[in-house]
C-alpha cells in the first residue's frame, strides 16, 4: 500500500504540473485584451492594410475558436477599404486541426487537475505524510527537468524559430497544410514572429505565477516536515 501511494504521489506531481501549464494556456487564450495593444505596436497596417482593431479582433476569434468558446471563424474585416471575408478554405482547415489540438490539450489539462486534486485529497485525509513528501520532491524534480527543456527550446527558438516551427507543425499538426504564403494568407500576415514572442513571454509569466506558487508550497513543506523529523 506505501508504494502505491508513493507511485500515485509521484503521478499526481506530474498531472498536476500539467494541469497549471494548461491553466496559463487557457488565461491566455480567453483574456484578449492585450492583443490591440500589440498590434498598434507592430507593422500589419503599414504593410498589409488591415487595422490594428482588426487585427486584434481576427486573432482573438481565432483564440477563443481554438479553445471552443467560439462556435466558428465567420468574420470580416476592412482591408484596403473594402470589406472581405477574412480566412479562406486552407485557413480554416488548418484552424480546425488547431481547435481540436488545443481542446485536446485544454480537455488534457482539466482531467490531470481533477485527478491530481483527487489523490492529494486522498493522501491528505489518510494522513499520507510519507506520500506527500514524495508528492513534493517529484514536483520539484519534475519542474527542474522542465525548466531544463524550456531552456533548450528559448535556445533553439532564439538561434532559428522558423526550424522550431517547422518541427512543431510536423509533430503536432500537418506541415502541408500548416504552410502559407504571405501573400495570399491574411491569416499569416496578422502573426508575425514578434506576436509570437508576445506570446511566449505572457505564457510564460502566468506560469511562473501558477507552478512558482506551488513549488514554494512543495519546498515550505519539505522543509517543515524535515524539521520535524529532525
Amino acid at each position: 500500500m506505501k508504494t502505491l501511494k508513493n507511485a500515485a504521489a509521484a503521478v499526481c506531481a506530474v498531472l498536476l504540473l500539467f494541469a497549471l501549464l494548461t491553466a496559463a494556456l487557457n488565461i491566455i487564450f480567453n483574456r484578449t485584451g492585450w492583443l490591440k495593444a500589440e498590434y498598434e505596436t507592430l507593422s500589419v497596417e503599414a504593410e498589409y492594410g488591415i487595422s490594428p482593431r482588426d487585427a486584434s479582433r481576427v486573432l482573438g476569434r481565432m483564440m477563443h475558436y481554438s479553445t471552443g468558446r467560439a462556435a466558428d471563424l465567420d468574420v470580416t474585416i476592412v482591408e484596403d477599404g473594402r470589406e472581405v471575408a477574412f480566412f479562406n478554405e486552407r485557413e480554416l482547415s488548418h484552424m480546425r486541426d488547431v481547435r481540436a489540438l488545443t481542446r485536446g490539450i485544454m480537455i488534457a489539462g482539466m482531467a490531470s487537475l481533477a485527478v491530481s486534486a483527487a489523490i492529494l485529497i486522498l493522501l491528505a485525509a489518510t494522513r499520507s505524510r510519507g506520500a506527500l513528501r514524495v508528492f513534493a520532491k517529484a514536483f520539484l524534480i519534475a519542474l527542474g527537468v522542465l525548466l531544463v527543456i524550456i531552456a533548450a527550446l528559448g535556445i533553439w527558438i532564439a538561434v532559428d524559430f522558423d526550424s522550431f516551427w517547422t518541427v512543431f507543425h510536423i509533430v503536432f499538426l500537418d506541415l502541408e497544410s500548416s504552410t502559407f504564403d504571405p501573400a495570399v494568407s491574411r491569416m499569416i500576415r496578422i502573426c508575425p514572429e514578434e506576436l509570437f514572442s508576445d506570446f511566449i513571454v505572457r505564457f510564460a509569466a502566468y506560469s511562473a505565477i501558477f507552478v512558482g506558487t506551488a513549488a514554494a508550497a512543495c519546498a515550505v513543506y519539505l522543509a517543515a516536515a524535515k524539521k520535524k523529523h529532525d
